[in-house]
């Protein structure tokens, strides 16, 4: 992955979306499996199989992916990175993939964390192939595997917008009244907009160029426990945290 100086990361690689998938999947209790048979992913739990195909773009090439892997369950998910705005032709092409019969789960980026979440699930009832269906349960049974938990599983799903949000509050929370500059630092150039947006009312300007969070910040900050813990366990946010509350003391 490649880090942006809005103070998320781009996904460059088709296998940087496979962790946050695995994850997702064994957040549902699924054995996960990379690449068996032609499928990048598959989730099994007891009889219930999952096929997940991933793509940096959703063109023509997942579709067809997708509508192949249908032949193996009725549960196939297409899987790409998260697009900051939805547009008409992004719509467009999720119209295109529910009429296949499809799921689809996207993989965004916020300053804490990289996560899959499924937008909408595979409704598809075409005949499954028992045959290639087997041959690919013999393949997934036959492999020792040690499936790892990503530490971020339990971790409720938000927007990176939001996540933004609530790194920006635990920084003004931990450190008091910032400038803007620092916060950019760690939180990116999403943080300028945020900030002066104030869309959930948790910072004030306490002079130019300078923010701190509100008793309602503080109070609402509390609703996210599991992030903001996942938050202070990052080693580049305490190093932060101290390299700045030193910086005061000066």
């Amino acid at each position: 992955m490649q880090r942006l100086s809005n103070g998320t990361q781009r996904l460059v690689k088709e296998t940087d979306l496979f962790p946050p998938v695995k994850a997702l999947l064994e957040s549902l209790g699924f054995d996960v499996y990379a690449e068996a048979i032609n499928c990048d992913v598959i989730g099994r739990k007891q009889q219930e199989l999952v096929i997940v195909e991933l793509k940096k773009n959703l063109n023509l090439e997942l579709l067809s992916q997708g509508v192949q892997r249908q032949k193996l369950t009725n549960k196939v998910f297409l899987c790409v990175p998260e697009k900051e705005k939805k547009n008409k032709a992004l719509r467009l092409k999720e119209q295109v993939i529910k009429r296949l019969g499809l799921g689809l789960i996207t993989v965004y980026t916020s300053p804490i964390r990289t996560t899959a979440k499924i937008v909408f699930e595979p409704e598809s009832e075409d005949r499954v192939n028992l045959i290639e269906r087997q041959k690919l349960l013999v393949e997934i049974d036959n492999r020792s595997i040690n499936p790892n938990t990503g530490g971020s599983t339990k971790v409720p799903i938000y927007t990176a917008y939001k996540e933004t949000s609530i790194v920006i509050a635990n920084i003004l929370k931990k450190i008091g009244p910032t400038k803007l500059k620092n916060i950019r630092s760690f939180a990116g150039k999403r943080a300028d907009s945020i900030l002066s947006k104030n869309f959930y009312g948790w910072f004030k300007r306490v002079k130019r160029g300078e923010y701190a969070i509100t008793d309602t910040g503080l109070e609402e900050l509390k609703s996210f426990k599991e992030i903001n813990e996942l938050l202070c366990r990052r080693e580049d946010f305490k190093l932060f945290c101290e390299k700045l509350t030193y910086e005061k003391t000066q």
